[in-house]
Order: C-alpha cells, then structure tokens, then sequence
C-alpha cells in the first residue's frame, strides 16, 4: 500500500496557502476568457465590448500572478483564442500573402541555385523569377483562361440539353412504361422532379455569373492586388532565409534543436514541387492527345487530370471515370475509351518514368499508411484533406520520430543513472 508524502502539497493545500486576492485575480482571469469566448462566438454590431479589448483586459488582470502556472496557462488559452479570432477577422488580407509565401517556398531553390552556382545577385536572380511567373500568368490568363470559360458554359449548357432529352425518352419510352406498370418507378413524378431541376439550374447559370462579378469585387481592388503580389514576391524571394529562420524560431525546440521543422519542410517542398511539375506534365500530355482525337472538353478532363494528380492513386481512377463519362455522354463509346487509354498511358509514364526521375527522395511512408491518411483526411476534411493528406502525413511522421528519439534519449539516460 502506497503511503503518501506528508511534504507532497496536493492542490487544495496549494489553493489554501494562496492569498486571496490571488484566488480573485484567477477566477476573475477565468471569467474573462469565458467573456472572451462569448465575444468571439457571438459578435454583436455596435457592441463595446471586442475581444481585443477582452484580451487586454484579462491580460492587465492576470498580469500580478503571471507567475503562478494557472495564472500562465490562462494567458497561454486566451492568446491562443485571441491569435484565432484575428486569422479568421484578417484571412481575406492575408490570403494574397500566403499565397505569395507558398510561391516563393517553391521558387526559393531556383534563387538558391542561380545565386550559388552562377554567382547572380539574390536580388537579381529573385527579379528574374519574379518576371518569369508574372510573365507565365499573363500568358495562362490570356490564351487559356479564355477556353476553360468557354468550354465550361459549353459543357453547362449541354448537359442541360442532354436532361432535356431525357425527360423526352422518360415521356415516351416503353422500358419506363413497363418498369411503371411493375410499380418500380412513377413516370409522371419523375419527370415532374427532373423537370424542376432542369429550370432550376437553366435559372442558376446567369445568376452564378453575376455571383462570380459580385465576389471578385471592384476592378481597382483587383488591380490594386495584381500590382502588389509581383512586388511582394520580389521581396520575399531575395528576403526568403531570413524570413524561413524568423518563421522557424516561432515553433518549439526539442533538445534545444529545431531539426524536426527543417526536415518536415524539405519534405513537403520536395514533394510538393514534384507534384507540381508532374502535374503540368500530366495535364500537357493528356490535353495533346486528347486535342488531337478530337475528344469533346479535352482541355476541362486535362485540368481536372492535372488537378486530380496531387491525389495519390485515387485522383487517377476519378480522373479516368469522370473524364470517360463526359466523353461518353458528349461524345461516344470510342470518345470514352479514347480518354480511358489516354490516363492510362499517362500514369503508366508517370510511374516509371517521371516519379522516379522527379520525387527521387523517399517520402518514408509506407503506402498502407498513405490510403489510410487519404481516408481519414478526406472523411473529415472533405477534397481539401485529400490534397493535403500525404504532406501533412510527412509532417505528422517527422514529428513523431524526433519526439521518439528523444524521448529514447531520456530513457537512456535514465537508465543510465539507474546504474
């Protein structure tokens, strides 16, 4: 039987041996951060109270007894809270800027290399690339954009035409009478339903342009945006070390080392530029094949291919089944196998030649386990977990073996001192 040592304090001595103006201060802390929530949860126009000034507030009241741990872990739990609330109010601010800082993560070893081997300036290897992408925008924006935007009004629209012609074989084929008189189906009620669809989308498609106009929002914002990322780009590509250390800094140490962060990084930049280029290559190849058979939205199934190929294994099987069913359907069982055969090559290019030529380095997981992250990913968090499954896979893992190996080392060491 255990004995207990009479010198341990428990926590009711502890509460007991604190003056009570401390014990007010502490719950005053805590009913500060259940104010805090309120504010954040429940937001009303005119309202005094922020959660700024909530914040502020806690914090000034908390500020006595910061050094007892409650008083600490108080703070901790309201700066946490109040840093979310201010990304959610500033995410449309801090959209461009994050956008720009991924950008420059994948171009920032071009910079690197240029710098390094060639002996060019930082500054102007950075204004090169900066050109460079300004200049492969435009060019996309301006041959491109043009046919995704005609050929996605031309699918719309045509597949509002095929719907129509289905209501006509509803209305008069025998296989639907007969399956009618068997008592499977109702004629009338599903053409009734079909038909409130077919006028409820052709009613959509005007109003979803002005949707699109509306949240793009005013032709000076937009250029006042357009203007800044190639400058801000510029900056943070010739700046990109220094604000990679400033950014690593902020996450914690383990064994007074950041390796972990640093590994997790080279990780998902590697597999991300790979992704990237192979992607490209993917979407070129399939929009060339299929332009040249003649397949009806060659360039949407293109896109959707090279979208589809940040999703390992299960973006080709989508891509093959909804590429081979707008064929079909706009086109013909030939259009489908075209489009079947077409993936098919692509991926079998992909696995032997562009993987290993382009993501040499090894991921370190195994595949039993990128199913599983693609499963639980994209079960909570829908398309975008599926996209992010593998890389934030990497990044778990990474963390979990320098939490391991350290934790290994203080075993050791304990050990050690037990002899």
């Amino acid at each position: 039987m255990a004995v207990a040592d009479p010198d341990s304090p428990d926590a009711s001595s502890l509460w007991m041996k604190l003056p009570v103006h401390e014990v007010l201060l502490l719950v005053g802390g805590l009913l500060m951060l259940l104010v805090l929530l309120y504010t954040m949860e429940a937001p009303r126009s005119g309202s005094f109270l922020s959660p700024p000034l909530v914040a502020i507030a806690g914090a000034l009241l908390l500020w006595p007894v910061h050094n007892n741990a409650a008083a600490r872990a108080l703070l901790l739990s309201g700066g946490v809270l109040l840093f979310i609330w201010a990304i959610t109010r500033t995410s449309t601010i801090l959209i461009p800027f994050v956008a720009v800082y991924l950008l420059a993560y994948l171009l920032h070893p071009i910079v690197t290399r240029l710098d390094r081997k060639y002996r060019i300036p930082r500054w102007v290897s950075s204004m090169v690339v900066t050109t460079l992408v300004v200049g492969l925008f435009i060019t996309t924006v301006v041959i491109i954009a043009p046919n995704i935007v005609e050929q996605i009004d031309r699918l719309s629209r045509q597949t509002l035409g095929a719907l129509e012609a289905l209501r006509g074989w509803l209305a008069t084929s025998p296989v639907v009478a007969e399956l009618e008189g068997a008592g499977v189906i109702e004629r009338e009620t599903l053409i009734r339903e079909l038909t409130d669809f077919v006028q409820q989308q052709t009613r959509r498609l005007p109003s979803a342009a002005e949707e699109v106009l509306a949240s793009v929002g005013s032709v000076l914002g937009i250029i006042t945006v357009l203007a800044l990322i190639p400058v801000i780009l510029f900056y943070t590509l010739k700046d990109y070390p220094s604000i990679r250390d400033s950014l690593v800094g902020l996450f914690p140490t383990t064994n007074g080392r950041r390796d972990y962060i640093v590994e997790a990084g080279s990780i998902v930049g590697n597999y991300l530029r790979g992704q990237l280029l192979i992607g490209l290559i993917s979407a070129v190849n399939v929009a060339v094949a299929l332009a040249l058979f003649g397949v009806p939205f060659w360039l949407l199934i293109a896109l959707l291919t090279g979208v589809l190929n940040f999703v390992p294994r299960l973006g080709a099987i989508v891509s093959m089944v909804l590429g081979g069913c707008v064929a079909l359907v706009f086109g013909g069982w030939m259009d489908a196998l075209i489009v079947l055969i077409v993936i098919l090559a692509q991926q079998l290019l992909e696995q032997s030649v562009l993987t290993p030529k382009i993501l040499s380095y090894q991921m370190g997981l195994h595949p039993v386990l990128i199913v599983f992250a693609l499963l639980a990913f994209g079960t909570f968090m829908g398309v975008f977990g599926l996209l992010i499954a593998v890389p934030a896979t990497a990044i778990l893992v990474t963390i979990y073996r320098a939490w391991r190996e350290e934790l290994t080392l203080e075993l050791n060491e304990y050990g050690a001192s037990r002899r």
